[in-house]
């Protein structure tokens, strides 16, 4: 027999979700994000965030929760205004939320490469220095001095930049091969 519970508010979901069945909660990530709420559009994606507000999403929601990430980062309200939002709508951008972030780290991962034995030997492995480091590395690309305005630019536009550099560089190496082949041929 399915129990059934009231949840009508944020606070309430967080209250009953420990105790729902699994189809239930399978139900409750069907949910789809609502157009608006607290009559602001929502977002159908995060396409639009900067690189500094997809690392607040992160935060926030790591610190507080993602219904509260929800509210600050997408919405511009708080903490408390997310535990008193209508279940629904909130329900249906949390899932939004979960699976586009998601999407976003499997984009930056597919940017990672394997390295080589020489970028082994020189220790590569010790060269991670997360999404400052992103932000760093394209403020020296566009010749920016100060990292705001690298934290201020859209997440998409940062990957991309990142993704063109990587596919650059691959090539070079690949040129840099073929040149010292046939350099090496041509030797014979």
């Amino acid at each position: 027999m399915q129990k059934r519970f009231k949840m009508k508010t944020v606070a309430d979901v967080l209250h009953w979700e420990p105790y729902l069945e699994a189809d239930q909660i399978e139900a409750l990530k069907e949910v789809a994000p609502p157009a608006r709420i607290a009559g602001k559009q929502t977002p159908q994606d995060l396409n639009d965030l900067t690189l500094g507000q997809l690392i607040q999403l992160e935060s926030v929601g790591a610190e507080k929760g993602v219904f509260c990430a929800i509210a600050v980062v997408l919405l511009g309200k708080d903490a408390a205004w997310a535990m008193k939002a209508p279940a629904l709508p909130m329900l249906g951008l949390r899932n939004m939320v979960v699976q586009e972030q998601d999407r976003i780290a499997s984009l930056f991962a597919s940017l990672s490469r394997d390295p080589d034995p020489a970028e082994i030997m020189a220790g590569i492995e010790k060269l991670s220095f997360g999404m400052f480091g992103l932000a760093d590395w394209y403020a020296r690309r566009m010749g920016i001095s100060d990292h705001e305005e690298a934290f201020n630019t859209p997440w998409v536009r940062i990957w991309q930049c990142r993704k063109n550099d990587i596919e650059e560089a691959d090539y070079q190496k690949r040129l840099q091969n073929i040149r010292t082949n046939m350099a090496k041929g041509q030797k014979r």
